[in-house]
């Protein structure tokens, strides 16, 4: 049997180099930063609208903004587990593991709920689009490997009908010892 990797796999495989690039690099800059991420627009934003929610001080700020850097680079880490264990599915040939997929897309769903929420507040027209963006990135990848799993699962639970199963045939069957 020949593995023929399906559309859901590349496109996920697809949204993990974008979110390696942008995410990884954003959540290092942060990380690294001298301001704590501070210089990047969406950082502020989300980092002091958790400030004013939780009533945090300056120094609950900058945890905030350490936090949400570092879940950036968490949920970045996780695609590149998933672009590894795709890249070594395609060699092997065989099919990427379903469970990694699923917990990455997730937690990335999630964290981008956490940051967008805050850009959405704003009003700010950039910030938005990008946040929303990246939503129906995730969200996308997740329909799409959601239909390819629906029509695996009622392909392989459907059994031809013009074939009795073996079952049926021994209940139709007359004793034995006994004409019929």
């Amino acid at each position: 049997m020949r593995f023929c990797p399906r559309l859901g796999t590349f496109n996920a495989a697809l949204i993990s180099l974008y979110f390696i690039q942008v995410w990884g690099v954003d959540a290092i800059r942060a990380l690294r930063s001298p301001f704590y991420g501070f210089e990047d627009h969406l950082q502020g934003v989300a980092a002091s609208y958790f400030r004013t929610l939780f009533d945090l001080h300056l120094d609950g700020l900058v945890r905030v903004s350490i936090a949400l850097a570092s879940m950036k680079l968490v949920v970045a880490v996780g695609f590149l587990a998933y672009l590894i264990d795709f890249a070594r599915a395609l060699v092997i040939r065989r099919e990427p593991n379903r469970e990694t997929l699923d917990v990455v897309l997730v937690l990335a769903s999630a964290a981008i709920a956490l940051w967008a929420w805050p850009a959405f507040g704003t009003g700010d027209g950039g910030l938005i689009r990008l946040t929303a963006t990246q939503l129906l990135l995730v969200a996308g990848a997740m329909i799409v490997l959601l239909i390819e799993r629906h029509s695996e699962e009622g392909a392989s639970s459907a059994e031809p009908a013009h074939e009795p199963s073996r079952r049926a045939a021994e209940a139709n069957a007359p004793p034995i010892g006994r004409a019929a």
